[in-house]
């Protein structure tokens, strides 16, 4: 396990500018599309017999509105290999895109590739809108790819594989660990540790140990506090056939005691968490030197870099613990027209020195850190927290479960309910919600 304790020296423009260069070398119970497969049959044969004539081949992606400066790189990349291929990649935004691709497919159109949140990809699966992967990854090997592919997965079926990943890494502010006299956080550190820590870095209305926030406005950024917190003591959210929410057991009940404690009674968190964002609230109060440690992503480290040079600050991984982890996978809709050029286009990019050199996010796999601009001790630490980090569920419900979840942790935070009684209800709620 890799400590990073140095601040990142690229800027954003030289993150950037890496990218510049390319080296050539089960489903629910929904009922499926309703369509005929002739129709689709007849595109497929016709696609077979039009490359097979030498013809132009079309394949149609659709991607992040972020890709939008990447894409002409990457279709002349492809070209270069695959020059009979016309290939056009659509940067859409993302507020409306699942849904937008929902509304597509069922109407018999859409890409033959379809980028996909892993949070996304329940609801997908389970309209069986999405081709599986098996017969087309028999020759791949797997094992270096973040645990993100997991998210691809359903009732032992892959639906999608991961170029990109994410996962939490711990930043601490070096200025208030150095004035305060205490040593920056060693590998294997646990939370434990880190409530220690904490502890010596509070001084109640002045400056706080960890910073939490419990917006409903944020929720990705509660859970990628909350979850390692859980995770590290035996809790979940679901049970393995994610049918049941388990909140209300014993572990997740502790692990939520513990996280909420961090506000009621440690007093280790700043005074307003119970109504803060990660990034409107704790980070600025990371950057003012009144909040010692923060969970954040690499754009966080970007961002200081850029803004706040005389930040001085370190990032490592975690508490021992499953941190929380995410990322993007390439699909292929069950409408897709080019289905053969959709696959091995994914597994040309997917490739590592494809994907390290052309992919503008934190490439799904290990190897892929060889090249480009990824063989940074900051990407080095995040990856490494990736490889072994968890992901919250799936399911189609999983955006309404963390409404609930989260008014019932401000409920324990303000102290209108005990932590038990919480739990109980965000299981019971959450409950109703799967039946």
């Amino acid at each position: 396990m890799r400590l990073a304790n140095g601040r990142m020296t690229r800027t954003a423009g030289a993150v950037l500018a890496g990218v510049m260069a390319l080296s050539l070398a089960g489903c629910g119970g929904s009922a499926p599309v309703q369509e005929s497969s002739a129709p689709k049959q007849e595109t497929q044969a016709q696609t077979e017999a039009q490359a097979a004539a030498g013809e132009p081949e079309e394949l149609t992606i659709w991607m992040g509105s972020w890709w939008e400066d990447q894409i002409p790189k990457i279709v002349e990349a492809y070209k270069a290999v695959e020059p009979n291929v016309n290939l056009t990649i659509e940067a859409l935004p993302v507020n409306g895109y699942v849904d937008k691709a929902v509304t597509t497919i069922l109407g018999g159109g859409g890409p033959d590739i379809l980028a996909v949140d892993v949070t996304q990809m329940g609801n997908l699966v389970d309209k069986n809108l999405l081709q599986p992967w098996d017969d087309q990854i028999k020759d791949m090997d797997l094992s270096d790819f973040a645990a993100v592919i997991e998210g691809g997965k359903f009732d032992g079926v892959y639906y999608g594989l991961p170029y990109r990943t994410s996962s939490s890494i711990m930043y601490y502010n070096k200025t208030m660990f150095d004035e305060a006299g205490v040593p920056y956080p060693e590998a294997g550190w646990t939370y434990d540790d880190m409530l220690e820590i904490a502890k010596k870095l509070t001084i109640p209305g002045e400056q706080y140990g960890v910073g939490i926030g419990a917006s409903n406005a944020d929720p990705s950024n509660v859970f990628l506090t909350l979850s390692p917190v859980i995770w590290s003591y035996g809790g979940d959210y679901l049970n393995e056939d994610q049918t049941e929410c388990t909140l209300n057991t014993p572990e997740a009940i502790e692990g939520i005691r513990y996280w909420t404690g961090l506000y009621t009674t440690e007093k280790v968190a700043p005074e307003g968490a119970v109504n803060y964002t990660m990034t409107k609230d704790i980070m600025p109060l990371f950057i003012e030197n009144k909040v010692a440690l923060m969970m954040g992503g690499d754009q966080n480290a970007v961002e200081f870099d850029t803004n706040y040079p005389d930040l001085n600050y370190g990032y490592c991984v975690p508490p021992k613990a499953p941190s929380g982890s995410g990322g993007w996978l390439f699909t292929v809709p069950v409408t897709a027209k080019n289905s053969p050029g959709a696959y091995k286009f994914a597994k040309w990019f997917l490739q590592p020195e494809v994907l390290g050199e052309l992919t503008v996010r934190i490439p799904a796999r290990m190897e892929a850190t060889n090249y480009g601009i990824w063989n940074d001790p900051l990407y080095q630490t995040i990856l490494e927290s990736a490889m072994v980090g968890r992901l919250s569920p799936t399911i189609p419900q999983w955006t309404d479960m963390q409404k609930i979840i989260i008014v019932e942790l401000q409920n324990i935070m303000q102290g209108a309910k005990t932590v038990e009684q919480g739990c109980e209800d965000m299981a019971q709620q959450c409950n109703d919600l799967l039946k």
